[in-house]
Formats: structure tokens, C-alpha cells, sequence
């Protein structure tokens, strides 16, 4: 069976999430699975690092840049393989969201500007009898941010539910606010919040220290639905002889593992 990646938007949320599928790999092979903007970002796959158990690997990506096309590729043993590109639609130019994607809020980039800091991780040590120290070398950490953000009325209580679960946070952009990432996945070290006039609106301008981060679980796969999901959509259903009757909905169980729910 030849090796097959597809992806395919689905209807679960807003931005939608983008369903991801490998096919076709064998019992111990090594995978990867990334995505691609136009503007040369990359970033990894919720759970599209690991090794294959020779079944078809099921992905959810949540986590990908607004507003422009999108090429998943799958590297497996070292031979890459693309799907189609598509592309998750958004209204906004951002969105703030945890790092599983259940809590989403739109955002307006209040400062481009993106002011960022990175220190050495490098030491020195100062031994008798040597004018020069010693020294043990590593790479530099990773960079910490100042975001400032704005929400109005209630995306700021949302926002604040964000910040407020202590979890990581992703941000993704629609490509060309300058040389900004258009995904960044963060911890959030600090913030603070103001209503930016005097006047009688509600928009509040955020700032938040923020801490690059790898993806913590690189090896554990995001959901796109749950049972509510799945009772929901089945509901109008047709039960007989104590089971469900999936007649004409699906062939295989690869094609019920694939279902979007929120379609049905």
C-alpha cells in the first residue's frame, strides 16, 4: 500500500481545525508530519512525531497559520510525501489560544513592534593559576516576548480565562505582519491589562511576557470531537437489533474515524 498523507478542514471550531491523515506506513517506521506557510513557516503536528504501528496514523492540527495556503508533508524513513494545501479562514488577523485549542479568542496586534530577548547559556569558571577561565558552552535559550494584544467586551473575559488556566499558549497570524512568526507556541511568564481610553468603550490592551516553548507533547495527538459530538450527530439516527445501523454512512472504520461530526 503506497504511503498517502491528505488533509481536510473540518467543521469543529473557529478557526477551523484541519484534519490530518497518513496511510500507508508499515510497523516501525519513523514519521514526522509538518506544516508549511507560504511565508516559509513551519511548524510540527500535534502528535505527528512517533513510529509507526503499521495502522493509519489520525491527526488534528490546531495550531496553523490564518489566511493563507497550507502544505502538510509527512516525512517517513527519510522519503517526504505532501497533500493538497488548504487553507483555515479567519475574520481576524490573530487569535490567542490554549495550547489544546479549546479556549480561542480573536485578538487585534496592538504593536508590531515585538520587542524580544534571548540569553546564552553558557558559563565561566575562574581557576588558580590561569588568567583565562574555564568555560562550559551551550546553546542559547530560546526567545522571551512582549505581545501586546486587545479584545473588547467579551473576548476579554475570554482572554483572561486563557491567560487564567496556566497552560501554554499558541499564537497564530495571518503571514506578513512584518517578519513576525505566524505560530508560537509560549508560556506565559507575566501580564498585565488596561482599558486604553477614557472614554466609555470596552477595548483592553494586553501585555504579556511570554517564554518560547517546543511543544511540550510532541508525541500525543489533539481531538477534534468528543462523545457530545458524536451523540449529537447520531441522535436522528436509526437504532435497531441493539445497535447502531451505519448503513450508507460509513464503509470502513478508517471512514468513521474520519467522520466530521459536526457535518452529520
Amino acid at each position: 500500500m503506497p504511503v498517502t498523507l491528505t488533509a481536510t478542514l473540518l467543521a469543529a471550531a473557529d478557526p477551523r481545525p484541519v484534519q490530518v491523515v497518513l496511510n500507508g506506513t508499515t510497523a516501525g517506521q519513523e514519521y514526522r508530519v509538518f506544516g508549511t506557510s507560504t511565508d516559509g513557516a513551519s511548524w510540527d503536528v500535534p502528535g505527528g512525531t512517533g513510529v509507526s504501528e503499521g495502522t493509519q496514523v489520525l491527526l488534528i492540527d490546531n495550531r496553523s497559520a490564518l489566511n493563507t495556503p497550507i502544505t502538510y508533508q509527512a516525512v517517513v524513513d527519510g522519503a517526504s510525501y505532501a497533500a493538497s494545501p488548504v487553507t483555515v479562514e479567519h475574520d481576524g488577523v490573530a487569535v490567542l489560544q490554549t495550547i489544546d485549542g479549546l479556549i480561542v479568542v480573536g485578538v487585534e496586534v496592538a504593536s508590531v513592534t515585538e520587542p524580544r530577548s534571548a540569553s546564552p547559556r553558557s558559563a565561566e569558571f575562574e581557576i588558580a593559576g590561569r588568567e583565562a577561565p574555564a568555560a562550559r558552552l551551550d546553546v542559547p535559550g530560546s526567545y522571551t516576548y512582549e505581545w501586546e494584544l486587545e479584545t473588547e467586551a467579551v473576548d476579554s473575559a475570554t482572554m483572561r480565562s486563557i491567560l487564567r488556566t496556566g497552560m501554554p499558549i499558541v499564537r497564530r497570524l495571518v503571514p506578513g505582519m512584518r517578519d513576525l512568526d505566524t505560530v508560537v507556541i509560549g508560556l506565559v511568564k507575566a501580564w498585565k491589562d488596561e482599558l486604553i481610553t477614557a472614554g466609555g468603550d470596552t477595548w483592553r490592551r494586553w501585555t504579556l511576557t511570554v517564554r518560547e516553548l517546543a511543544d511540550p507533547q510532541p508525541s500525543t495527538p489533539l481531538i477534534a470531537f468528543t462523545w457530545d459530538d458524536f451523540d449529537a450527530a447520531m441522535a436522528d439516527r436509526v437504532w435497531g437489533g441493539g445497535a447502531l445501523n451505519f448503513d450508507g454512512l460509513f464503509t470502513t472504520w478508517d471512514d468513521f474515524d474520519t467522520a466530521d461530526w459536526s457535518l452529520l
